[in-house]
């Protein structure tokens, strides 16, 4: 039983350590030039991309991603039960979901 929660907890950390990574670099390139993200355009949603109403918006979700991937790394660094890292890896898929669909 604990192999299985040593690889759980280091498959929630890997996984959000790429979440961190895509978010943090997609803010600062956001950042650096937001003139290359057209936020609210209706051309953006016909071909499949992402459709956030403002910049407010884009960079609040960024950052909330941000703290979300922080958060549940230690919280699976510091948990010592299966069904703890289990509702954790359930936020971690929530939050793939939210990265995938918004």
């Amino acid at each position: 039983m604990k192999t299985v929660i040593k690889i759980l907890k280091t498959v929630i950390i890997v996984v959000e350590v790429l979440l961190l990574v895509i978010c943090a670099s997609e803010l600062y390139e956001f950042l650096k030039d937001s003139n290359s993200y057209h936020l609210g355009s209706e051309a953006m949603i016909e071909n499949g991309g992402w459709s956030y109403s403002s910049n407010f918006t884009f960079i609040f979700f960024n950052s909330i991603m941000i703290v979300f991937s922080i958060l549940l790394s230690f919280l699976a660094l510091r948990s010592k039960k299966i069904k703890f890292l289990l509702l954790i890896l359930l936020f971690v898929i929530c939050q793939i979901g939210c990265l995938i669909l918004l």
